[in-house]
């Protein structure tokens, strides 16, 4: 190897070549990778963590310039069947010891040349050259391991370093650059033999370009541009950060990776990934001028039709997606026959929707303080566990009733005609209408409840008027209540009142216009047409491997985060059912990931008590072994806990204007090195990619989403992200 040690016009490639001809095995294939590359200058010290470099002007020149975070390639350190280069990137600029000399002359050459020329062309040539040769600090990522099989390895340490050893220092460019970019450190624990796809190898799918300076012109023709992939299987049963400011891309990362993912049953098409996206601003699954097509379009690279592919969900069908299934519930549930009313699983299956809309409307009436709308905002409504006994099922359908009365008084379409068979107790319509009530002001009205509530045609504004007159009879003390109860809690087997603390807390709703008018607004929630609840629906879509897009983008931002919470517990339930079961029988079937955009508005802060109490931290922290990954996106990485960062795999980071922000990812891998360029470059699309795979983090400029009318073929098909 004395020819590289020796000759300083390393950056020949013939050089290159005429020393790999003498070389067999690893060296030979080391130095055929060399070929091309730039020696820009040589090793002046090297320990386990750091190197400095000393590089002169003339092949910093030669070389196009080094940026920071660029790599570089220290070596070769040949070794029996092997050759190792160590990796290194480009931390900054640091003084030689002869710096004192170095602005000594170029102070005094600035002296001399005031007003006259430039300062530089006053020095000799031989203070010139002493004056060009720089310092570079270079930080050590490890070690790249050439093997005689044509393998290259990489480790990420290195074993050992010599202080009076010198090397050069190349820049990498073109194809070992691109080698070293897409190099396949380690790969998800997937056993994936069985669909053909190599354990080590993996997948790998370009969505970039490498770009280690903003100020670099995007040329594809540039050999400091070369096209980077990822290896979408990374993201799977993992967690995956995508941090940036407001337009830095982080939108265009998501897309471009759930496509990438998505595209996988393109090779492999029992390789279906359900994935769901939550769309806060219906970027996803709509067409848009950004994009052109929406992501919502995904199947049309597969040349599949929509069916069993994609399925978009919301509140309204826009123009561009006729096909949405909206997302409105029948808060009314469905009628209960009176043969089943005590047969759990069909009264569970049936009043499953009435459930879900009864949590909304206590949720929205969270903030009442008011006795008569609190009471019947806390009346538990739950199916109680022994539903097969005649009198609990009895007291629990006849709440059931009043509640739906309620939903009815507060203008919801009803979705079907009220029963009151065997839900009022005759010896209660004799006691309302008894001559006993002749006292109260109200006898003539609680005669006529009892003729409604004895109908077998009741209506529901008919119902509204007799429970009102109902609960006015309760708590009248001149009618004849009081003594019915006592003689009904002497003839009861239980010796319960009639009227239990549920019922008479659901009837105060009656007591003024404005009861209902609590949670009035919650109509547009609700569709009476609805057959089933649409979490269950996009859960099972989960299952069959689609696309799944949960358009966000109109509505409350309170009832949207309620509905996101409630469809993820569906999702986490599902595939904690298929875990603890067995039946995942495949492991690269039932796969699902969920991205999570703005995920600061989800996740408990850090500090905060109980954080494993909401579904999202709960998926983010034990997904993993349920087939189960997150995608979260955010503009504040302070959001996200620090044991959800710990465990994160892939990581996608653009600009942050905050020092706070900056920090918090400055503790994770490598990213130290990247904080100055992260907090001043806001060029959108420009990341720091760091993945399950990588062994080392790489700068560079995503492409941008767009869905032509044939399938992508390559990155420099695509446009970058502007």
């Amino acid at each position: 190897m004395d020819e590289l040690k020796t000759n300083p016009s390393i950056a020949d490639g013939q050089l290159i070549e005429d020393i790999a001809a003498k070389h067999g095995g690893a060296k030979k294939s080391l130095l055929a990778d060399l070929t091309g590359n730039n020696a820009v200058g040589q090793v002046l010290l090297l320990d386990y963590d750091t190197a400095i470099l000393a590089i002169h002007d003339y092949h910093r020149e030669i070389a196009g310039g080094l940026a920071r975070g660029m790599f570089l390639l220290a070596g070769p350190v040949p070794s029996g069947n092997t050759a190792t280069l160590v990796l290194m990137r480009v931390a900054g600029a640091t003084r030689l010891a002869n710096h004192v000399t170095t602005d000594d002359a170029r102070l005094t050459a600035v002296r001399e040349s005031i007003g006259q020329e430039i300062w530089s062309e006053k020095l000799t040539t031989w203070v010139r050259d002493e004056v060009a040769l720089g310092g570079v600090e270079a930080r050590i990522l490890g070690t790249l391991t050439w093997e005689s099989s044509g393998k290259t390895r990489f480790a990420e340490d290195i074993s050992n370093y010599y202080s009076a050893r010198g090397s050069y220092a190349w820049k990498p460019k073109g194809f070992l650059l691109e080698r070293i970019v897409n190099l396949t450190h380690r790969g998800n624990s997937l056993e994936l033999a069985p669909l053909g796809i190599s354990q080590e190898d993996g997948v790998r799918v370009p969505i970039a370009r490498t770009r280690f300076a903003a100020a670099d012109r995007q040329d594809e023709s540039s050999d400091v541009q070369v096209p980077v992939r990822i290896d979408p299987t990374d993201l799977l049963k993992r967690r995956t950060a995508f941090f940036g400011m407001s337009r830095s891309g982080k939108s265009n990362a998501m897309k471009i990776t759930s496509q990438a993912v998505y595209l996988l049953r393109k090779d492999y098409p029992d390789f279906r990934v359900g994935q769901l996206i939550f769309d806060p601003n219906g970027e996803y699954a709509q067409d848009n001028p950004q994009d052109g097509k929406g992501l919502h379009r995904i199947h049309e690279l597969v040349g599949k039709s929509r069916d069993g592919e994609v399925e978009t969900y919301g509140t309204y069908k826009p123009l561009t997606d006729t096909d949405r299934k909206i997302t409105k519930i029948n808060f009314f549930g469905n009628s209960v026959p009176v043969s089943n009313r005590r047969d759990r699983d069909i009264v569970e299956k049936k009043l499953e929707q009435l459930i879900v809309g009864r949590e909304l409307i206590k949720e929205r009436m969270s903030a009442e303080t008011a006795r008569y709308t609190t009471s019947f905002r806390d009346a538990d409504l739950t199916i109680p566990p022994n539903l097969n006994d005649w009198s609990v099922a009895t007291r629990y359908h006849r709440a059931v009733l009043v509640y739906q009365v309620a939903l009815a008084a507060a203008d919801f379409d009803v979705s079907h005609l009220p029963n009151t068979t065997k839900l009022f107790h005759k010896d209660l319509l004799d006691a309302l209408r008894s001559d006993s009530n002749q006292t109260s002001d109200h006898a003539e009205k609680y005669k006529h409840a009892a003729e409604i509530l004895s109908s077998q045609s009741a209506t529901w504004d008919g119902l509204r008027s007799a429970l009102k007159s109902l609960d006015s009879f309760i708590n009248d003390k001149k009618s004849f209540y009081e003594q019915f109860e006592t003689e009904y809690a002497k003839n009861s087997s239980s010796g319960e009142d009639w009227a239990d603390s549920r019922l008479k807390s659901l009837l105060s709703i009656f007591r003024t216009p404005n009861g209902v008018r609590t949670f009035q607004d919650l109509r547009d929630q609700h569709s009476k047409d609805a057959a089933s609840d649409y979490a269950d629906d996009i859960v099972a879509d989960l299952q069959e491997g689609k696309l799944v897009i949960f358009d966000q983008s109109t509505g409350s931002p309170e009832l949207n985060e309620k509905a996101a919470e409630r469809i993820m517990w569906k999702v986490f339930h599902a595939q904690q059912r298929l875990f603890t079961s067995g039946e995942q029988h495949d492991p690269w079937q039932r796969h699902v990931l969920v991205y999570v955009e703005e995920a600061h508005n989800l996740l408990p802060r850090g500090g905060s008590r109980d954080v494993l109490s909401t579904v999202w931290a709960r998926a983010a922290k034990e997904g993993g072994k349920m087939n189960l990954g997150m995608v979260l996106a955010t503009q504040a990485p302070s959001s996200v806990l620090p044991e959800i960062l710990s465990e994160t795999d892939n990581w996608f980071i653009s600009h942050l204007n905050s020092s706070n922000e900056a920090k918090v990812v400055e503790g994770y891998h490598d990213f130290a090195d990247f904080i100055p360029q992260i907090r001043r470059v806001s060029e959108p699309g420009f990341i720091r990619l760091r993945t399950l795979s990588s062994g080392y983090t790489v700068p560079v400029k995503l492409d941008r989403f767009q869905l032509k009318d044939e399938p992508v073929q390559g990155s420099t098909e695509q446009e970058s992200i502007d």
